[in-house]
């Protein structure tokens, strides 16, 4: 260990070994480079000795190039002095493994899902010439509620490499007898992708029934079964399971290559068919009814009549009145780009051939198309000053229009699918162009969305909104509009993936009120109008991670039925489609944010760079609150799947879920003795605020208004709360209070207008500071003001979350000079110049708005990025 410790210093920081297999033993490491944890898993030595480094190294770098939302990705892999070792992200949940051991047998539609995901994963690869050849229970991993496949092409490169002879020397089976394929037992040479099908099939019979199809006292013995015996049905072992998925299960497992599914496609789609609401997956129990009622023998024939008579209107009637809810069939994902950039924003051409998409890093970002039969992308904007996005094509297909941001103002241009001249449509934010309109909305803060035709002419006004609407799309024809409203910060260069709640909604243009489509409570974003504008796709986490659903329409524009989901664990963040329907094109994103540290300089600044992480893993971690002692950090994560809150020390250790409500939960900060954590969330539609005990036991509800309730603090004898509220078109900070620890809140009162999201007590609790206009105040208690900072004056652009210095000396604030460089300043609080403290200079480091304040320390959460542009087939029934 100490050897390997060595060989890998100058790259990953070896931290303890997590299991050892037949081929490799697994360690927990730190990536230096990128400062996130990793698995760093080590050829056996003797294998390694066996294998020689060149041929494995080519070999596994196939494997590399496997992108795909369910498959764990390989960042690396070498040979540091002997040893073969390759690199994957460390995922701290469970395996398959794990949960079957814990669990036994599991639900069908769960089971199903996992299928799902495994099979996706598999056709991927398999279309790329990549086999799996161990796929079982130990190389799934479990991220939320959806399956990762590991390890992928590694036992093909390990046989590549070295051949057959040389593992038997070397002692390695290729595969796990029990999940072996017939060919694969009888060491047959034309071993091909079905040997990973029948692998699927041994692991759907393990999900299902509990137990593996085959079971022996040696390896030998379950071989031997796998090529000689027929399995059992997996009905004999539980009668429940669907008969369709049944079939399913058992062709996977057939002998002879030939009579299984054919190819991981042909399977997925099967799979697919079992999860629509006409498939084969049904539930299996009963509901109880009343017991009927005798009949005298002279009224059998009438009540007989009487009933056949009811269920025949009864059937007709519901089948000609219930909305029939479409079936969607996804198909041939491909991945479009792999550049180190942010690549999101994508739009389909109207003749399907070519994607337009935004691409970048901090504030530099340009518009590429690339052809989706291959070859280089094409940057169309690079040569521009500023930020674009948001590219749309013109309906003939020959020009991109696209929104470019200054320093001082934004215009909407369109520029020709090559290159040249720019010409302006509006300075304006443009949303979209269709059938001869463009949508757009006016200023920075983007309050009203407009239409007109693109060459000009009358405005019409579809909707005012004080909550800034986003993504408007226009619907094929041009009479529609569809929006979202809430969390505009999603789509933003500076706070991209931002976990919060929002709605899509659906207007006539020029008539008619506008109608809410899905549910606010969950993150609804990116509408795309399907041909004939009678379906709406859009992207929703309502069940889970991020994924594509589709809602049918009447002709005005409203929901007839409930969405349906598309895809599983596609995780995207914009979609878009091409003009026939047929093609979709997404930007894939992954963000994992966690909490970092940095001590607060005496004097000058440090950088952003410098800090060192507090919370590790895949994760989303935005607010948090330290003790005062300095000990404790609580903070909100997704680790369970939705946005919770958790409480661990800030040394590090296990963190302590104390919420589990279904709603997102967000920015908790700890009462001064540490036995309360305040937070806001919005599992109730909207942002009210919540008290929950330090061990989890209780929880209480404080605020419950029709407005928006955000980033509570509170005040130093823990007798006060602040907040900020957003209602009725004004931000206002408000207080709220108790007589004693444990007695009952007052009302909130409010004390003061101010133009942003957070306020901060002074360590005597007797002022707060908070936001105003491009600067800061300070408010006491009795309502009287002072301007400390303004900050235009200053040569600032923008002011934000400030927070008070334990000793009361200082404040801390988020803000940016006029070039829109961010970072981290302070004032004295008596008053004076601001200056930087820590610079947000550090491009591979996205800092969150959100920052809590130690003794000595800072704490921020830092973002990392992961988007790519994918391409697949549609088909609607």
């Amino acid at each position: 260990l100490d050897r390997l410790k060595t060989a890998l210093a100058d790259k990953y920081a070896i931290e303890r070994e997590l299991g050892s297999g037949g081929m490799a033993t697994v360690y927990l490491a730190e990536d230096l480079k990128h400062r996130r944890q990793v698995a760093v898993k080590v050829l056996r030595p003797d294998l390694a000795a066996a294998l020689g480094s060149e041929r494995f190294l080519r070999e596994i770098e196939i494997a590399a190039q496997l992108h795909h939302p369910h498959i764990l990705p390989l960042y690396d892999s070498g040979d540091a002095d002997g040893f073969l070792y390759y690199v994957m992200p460390y995922e701290a949940g469970l395996s398959l493994r794990d949960k079957l051991a814990r669990e036994g047998e599991l639900p069908v539609g769960e089971a199903v899902r996992l299928l799902r995901d495994v099979v996706d994963a598999l056709t991927h690869a398999h279309k790329r010439g990549v086999v799996h050849r161990d796929i079982k229970p130990d190389n799934v991993m479990l991220s939320d509620r959806h399956g990762l496949v590991t390890d992928f092409g590694v036992a093909k490169a390990v046989s590549e490499a070295a051949g057959r002879d040389k593992l038997t020397t070397a002692g390695v089976a290729l595969g796990t007898p029990t999940y072996m394929a017939p060919e694969q037992a009888t060491a047959d040479p034309h071993v091909d992708h079905r040997a990973d099908i029948y692998a699927v099939g041994v692991l759907a019979y393990e999900m299902l029934a509990g137990r593996p199809p085959f079971v022996g006292a040696t390896p030998q013995v379950v071989l031997a079964a796998h090529v000689t015996e027929p399995a059992e049905p997996v009905t004999k072992h539980r009668e429940t399971v669907p008969p369709a998925l049944a079939s399913l299960v058992m062709r996977c497992l057939e002998k002879k290559p030939a009579d299984r599914w054919q190819t991981g496609e042909e399977l997925l789609r099967q799979l697919e068919t079992l999860t629509t609401p006409s498939g084969g997956i049904t539930p299996a129990d009963t509901k109880p009814v009343a017991p009927v009622r005798a009949v005298r023998p002279g009224n059998v024939a009438v009540g007989t009549g009487v009933v056949v008579a009811i269920a025949v209107l009864g059937f007709f009637g519901w089948s000609l009145l219930r909305p029939s809810q479409p079936v969607v069939t996804v198909s041939n994902i491909r991945q479009l780009t792999r550049a180190p950039e942010i690549e999101i924003e994508p739009a389909v051409s109207p003749d399907g051939r070519e994607v337009a998409y935004s691409a970048g890093f901090g504030g530099d970002w340009d518009i590429f198309v690339k052809d989706l039969g291959g070859g280089r992308a094409f940057p169309l904007t690079a040569d521009r000053p500023g930020r674009q996005g948001n590219p749309r094509w013109t309906p003939d297909g020959r020009s991109v229009v696209f929104v470019e941001f200054t320093d001082v103002s934004l215009a909407s241009l369109m520029i020709p699918r090559l290159g040249g001249s720019t010409r302006t449509i509006a300075n304006a934010l443009m949303w979209d162009v269709r059938a001869g309109r463009v949508a757009y909305a006016r200023g920075f803060r983007a309050e009203s969305l407009l239409v007109r035709p693109i060459d000009g002419g009358e405005e019409i006004s579809v909707r005012a909104v004080p909550l800034w609407p986003h993504s408007a799309a226009l619907s094929p024809d041009g009479s529609k509009l569809a929006w979202v409203e809430g969390n505009v910060e999603f789509i933003r260069a500076r706070s991209l993936g931002n976990v919060a709640p929002s709605s899509i909604w659906i207007a006539g243009v020029g008539d008619g009120e506008p109608v809410q489509v899905t549910d606010h409570p969950s993150l609804n974003v990116s509408p795309a109008w399907m041909p004939g504008g009678r379906h709406l796709l859009f992207v929703s986490n309502r069940d889970g991670p991020r994924d594509i659903y589709v809602l049918r329409l009447d002709v005005s524009g409203r929901p007839r039925g409930q969405p349906v989901r598309v895809t599983t664990g596609l995780d995207p963040h914009s979609i878009s489609v091409s003009a026939d329907g047929s093609t979709v094109a997404y930007s894939q994103f992954a963000l994992r944010r966690n909490i970092w540290q940095l001590a607060v300089p005496e004097r000058g600044s440090v950088s952003i760079s410098d800090a060192t992480p507090v919370t590790r893993g895949n994760q989303i971690a935005e607010g948090h609150g330290v003790s005062r002692d300095g000990r404790r950090l609580a903070f909100d994560s997704n680790l369970e799947g939705n946005q919770d809150i958790y409480l661990m020390p800030v040394d590090g250790g296990e963190p302590t879920q104390l919420t589990t409500d279904p709603g997102e939960d967000f920015n908790p900060d700890l009462s001064p003795d540490g036995s309360e954590i305040v937070f806001y969330s919005s599992r109730h539609g909207t942002r009210d605020l919540f008290l929950v005990s330090a061990d989890g036991g209780s929880e209480i509800r404080l605020t419950d208004d029709v407005g928006e309730d955000y980033h509570p603090s509170f005040s130093p004898d823990g007798l006060g709360i602040a907040f900020v509220r957003l209602a009725d078109n004004e931000t206002a900070v408000y207080v709220m209070s108790r007589d004693t620890v444990g007695g009952e809140w007052s009302d909130p009162r409010r004390l003061a207008a101010a133009t942003n999201t957070m306020a901060s007590w002074s360590p005597e609790g007797d002022r707060l500071v908070y936001p105003v206009g491009i600067g800061l105040a300070v408010i006491s208690l009795e309502g009287d003001e002072q301007i400390l900072l303004d900050g235009a004056a200053a040569g600032l652009a923008a002011v934000d979350f400030p927070g008070w210095s334990r000793d009361g000396r200082i404040i801390y604030f988020r803000a940016a000079d006029s070039t829109g460089a961010l970072g981290l300043y302070a004032i004295p609080a008596a008053g004076g110049t601001p200056h930087v403290v820590v610079r947000f200079d550090d491009p591979t480091k996205s800092v969150w708005m959100i920052y809590s304040l130690g003794d000595d320390r800072v704490y921020f959460s830092l973002a990392e990025y992961e988007s790519d542009i994918y391409v697949m087939d549609l088909e609607m029934e």
